[in-house]
């Protein structure tokens, strides 16, 4: 992370708990486990732009969507 930048982020005990667990069991730290969050928020955020640039055709049932995301998963 060359061009990281410190910041100061307020989180609720809990959260900071989890966050905590979290780095610990993947062995890594709260920064790259909010990095992550990071990218993850990122990427369902072009998700989202990509099924709404499909309009009307992007509404299907809850029944075919999850379909659909089953075979995506694999």
């Amino acid at each position: 992370m060359a061009n990281a930048q410190k910041i100061s982020v307020s989180v609720t005990a809990d959260d900071l708990r989890w966050l905590r667990r979290r780095a610990r069991e993947q062995h890594e730290t709260v920064s790259s486990v909010l990095a992550e969050a990071t990218r993850l928020l990122r990427q369902r955020e072009a998700q989202d732009r990509l099924i709404k640039s499909f309009g009307k055709d992007a509404d299907v049932p809850d029944e075919v969507a999850a379909e659909i995301r089953s075979i995506w998963r694999g």
